[in-house]
């Protein structure tokens, strides 16, 4: 008993594995990015990717375990882990499109010019895509509900929603100031990391690969997989390829951050007003 006071071995052997993991995929990540030779290449691929996704899927979350960032979430956590991802996320995806591969802005996705008009398509984006969702997650809870019977469906589509480790804050920021500031992370921060990497890096390097089909039906997989939900997988699914269809169509990434904004606001406001959406 003296022992395990004085030498927390669970933890210490936590704090080893996540140091472990952080190092080892940080070093992935470095070699992926900056030291594996480009070759003859001049498109990134799935290294580039992968490199990326590594970091936010692996050493992000050791890093937060080391630094005692857990669950629950509060408000100041969210905004130093939100505010690190997307900076990460575009950041990188900018670093590999513009300095690895010397290649434009605008294969990114990078183009304002009628941003007026822009904005428009991406507010018709989001209507399209909000009765869309819904009704996908009907037909998922249905789908699932064939296998594991109605009810159970019912309710792990109900346990998705309120076990996500963000609803705790979203149901306890009070006051213009914090719901201000939450908002302008998932209408603005968020959308925009999330949409330069998924839409333009991901969705960019498989279709100068495999073509818009593959591009839009592999990044929606990818971006619906990372969110790791069962009900919720279709509607995520299907948000990410209508906006892949949006940036194919305009060239631009501004519609697809404008829907994708616009989708997180409202979930968030469907919670502080109870409704169900």
């Amino acid at each position: 008993m003296v022992l395990r006071t004085v030498y927390p071995v669970p933890e210490f052997a936590l704090a080893t594995v996540a140091l472990f993991l952080l190092l080892a995929s940080v070093a992935c990540s470095v070699y992926l990015l900056v030291l594996r030779p480009v070759g003859g290449r001049q498109t990134w691929g799935i290294s580039e990717i992968l490199a990326i996704t590594v970091l936010f899927l692996v050493a992000l979350p050791m890093a937060a375990i080391l630094t005692g960032v857990g669950e629950p979430l509060t408000l100041t956590t969210l905004s130093t882990v939100t505010i690190l991802q997307n900076v990460l996320f575009a950041g990188l995806s900018a670093y590999v499109v513009m300095v690895r591969y010397r290649q434009e802005p605008l294969r990114l996705g990078v183009q304002l010019e009628g941003w007026r008009t822009l904005l428009a398509v991406g507010v018709v984006a989001a209507a399209i895509t909000i009765p869309l969702a819904i009704a996908s997650e009907q037909l998922a809870t249905f789908l699932v509900g064939l296998i594991e019977g109605p009810s159970q469906a019912a309710a792990r589509a109900v346990e998705e929603h309120t076990r996500d480790p963000l609803r705790p804050v979203f149901e306890q920021v009070s006051g213009p100031g914090a719901e201000a500031w939450l908002l302008f992370l998932l209408a603005v921060v968020v959308p925009v990391g999330e949409e330069v990497f998924f839409r333009g890096l991901v969705y960019g390097g498989l279709r100068a690969r495999w073509g818009v089909v593959v591009a839009t039906i592999g990044s929606a997989l990818f971006f619906s997989a990372v969110h790791v939900q069962v009900i919720h997988g279709l509607p995520i699914f299907v948000l990410a390829a209508i906006l892949a269809v949006f940036y194919q169509r305009t060239g631009s990434l501004l519609p697809p951050i404008v829907a994708h904004g616009i989708n997180n606001v409202i979930a968030v406001v469907s919670i502080w007003r109870g409704w169900e959406i």
